[in-house]
Parts: structure tokens; C-alpha cells; sequence
């Protein structure tokens, strides 16, 4: 038996939008219980009062109260209102809150709830809006937690204290290499065995990090302590995230890094 479903004003955000038909836009939200979901928003694109008047609505960063309803994955929207309008984001901040929506769009699916992944993303892009558009240091440091949270999300929180192959801590002078998989192994930790999987990774020439042949035990916990103040710190903070999400982002690369792609 198929049953309709129905939803009543469920808080939300626009993540992503497409043409749908003739008139039409399939819209991707970001709700408060129901996980990401995918509705047709019907005659959105043609003209008239009415569609003018929810085209100003969907738009992105803008908490919505949403209703929809059908029988199928594919449900339409019923009715959308601003809660509260989107914040001024102005350069570095717009391309950081369009990172974040691509992200959020790219890896989950349409149907897929997780806990407090839409009050992690609002406390994220109000951080941003909260900050100012030409400090850009700070506006990555963000960006580096929403990742990291949204790592432990996706059921792949990074350990920033404990060594993945023997468990010992991380030492500030110790140094280590990473893996995308299980984390940070110490260099030495496989105690000479050619043949222990952690004694290649791979990675160094995709990431950049053959300029750095390991990682100092003082930066992986300069991050597990969210101190940011270094600049080799922010750098190889970057560089792990990208490489922690590189597998679960199907090897295309994310149109918002374009946009916010700066000197390090």
C-alpha cells in the first residue's frame, strides 16, 4: 500500500536548487527532523505574483518553515515561509556558506536524518555572518570545525589524541603520518615492516604534503586544541579535512572551492 506522506512546517534550508520541466525547480532542504529532502517546487519559474513571490523565498542561508506532501521520494512543496531572513554575507563569508551547502549536498542523501547536523550547520552560518568578511583566517578556522563535525557525522570522527596503530597518545615531538581510514600513525609505529599497511600512504603528492614528509605531533594537537594561530597549523588543518573527505565526496572535486580558492 503507498501512503502519502505529509509534513507540517518543518524548519529548513535551501542547500541546492535545479530546473525541474518547464516551470518548475527541484529544491534540496536541510530540515530540522526529516534529514535532507528533495521537493518539486511547481510553476517556481514562471511568471506571476506567485512565483516571484517564492522565488524570494528559496533562497539560500534563509530559515524556512516548510510543508510538503506525496507519495514517492519526489514530494512537492505545499508552502514555504521566511522565519528569518538570510544574513549579510559578503565575499569570503559567501563562498565559506556556499562551501558548507555543497558539502551538506554532496554527502548526504536525499531521505538521510542525522542529529543535530541542522543545528551544527545554523551555529555555523551565523559564526561566519558574525565575522569579519576580510578575516579570512577566521573564517577558515570555522570552516575546519564544520568539518570536523561533520566527519564524526558521518561516523568518521578523526582522532587527534591517540596513535591508530598502537593507541599510545600523540606526543608534540613525535611525528606522524596520516591515513584517511584509521587516522594518525606515528612514523616509526610499524616498527620497520615494510609490509605494515601504514608504511606508505599514498597521498603525499595528491594533498601536497610531500613538502611535509610527516606531520609534527604538536600540530595534530595544536588542532585537537582548536589552536589555529599558526600558519603551518591552518595549512595542514586544511589539507587533512580535504583528504579526510575526499572518499566520501566520490572523487569529484566541489564547485565552491573554485570560489574560495586563496593563497595559503
Amino acid at each position: 500500500m503507498v501512503i502519502t506522506v505529509s509534513i507540517e512546517l518543518e524548519r529548513c534550508f535551501l542547500l541546492h536548487q535545479r530546473p525541474y520541466r518547464e516551470t518548475s525547480v527541484i529544491a534540496e532542504l536541510l530540515t530540522e527532523h526529516e534529514g535532507r529532502v528533495s521537493l518539486v517546487c511547481k510553476g517556481v519559474r514562471s511568471a506571476g505574483k506567485k512565483a516571484s513571490s517564492l522565488r524570494s523565498t528559496l533562497q539560500p542561508f534563509t530559515l524556512l518553515n516548510a510543508s510538503w506532501s506525496g507519495k514517492t521520494d519526489l514530494k512537492s512543496l505545499r508552502q514555504a515561509e521566511v522565519i528569518t531572513p538570510p544574513p549579510r554575507l559578503h565575499q569570503s563569508q559567501l563562498y565559506a556558506g556556499l562551501y558548507l551547502n555543497e558539502l551538506l549536498f554532496r554527502l548526504f542523501h536525499s531521505g538521510e536524518s542525522h542529529t543535530n547536523l541542522f543545528s551544527r550547520y545554523q551555529a555555523s552560518i551565523s559564526e561566519i555572518a558574525s565575522l569579519d568578511p576580510d578575516d579570512t583566517i577566521s573564517i577558515e578556522v570555522s570552516l575546519r570545525r564544520f568539518e570536523a563535525r561533520l566527519l564524526a557525522t558521518l561516523g568518521f570522527e578523526l582522532d587527534f589524541m591517540r596513535d591508530a596503530i598502537t593507541g599510545e597518545p600523540i606526543t608534540a615531538d613525535g611525528e606522524y603520518r596520516f591515513h584517511t581510514e584509521n587516522g594518525f600513525c606515528r612514523v616509526d609505529s610499524n616498527n620497520g615492516d615494510p609490509d605494515n599497511e601504514y608504511s606508505e600512504i599514498n597521498v603525499d603528492s595528491v594533498l601536497g604534503l610531500n613538502a611535509h614528509p610527516s606531520i609534527a605531533g604538536s600540530v595534530i594537537l595544536a588542532i585537537k586544541n582548536d589552536d589555529y594561530h599558526d600558519k603551518k597549523v591552518r595549512q595542514l588543518a586544511k589539507k587533512i579535512m580535504r583528504l579526510a573527505l575526499a572518499p566520501h565526496l566520490g572523487g569529484r572535486p566541489l564547485k565552491s572551492r573554485e570560489l574560495y580558492r586563496r593563497p595559503d
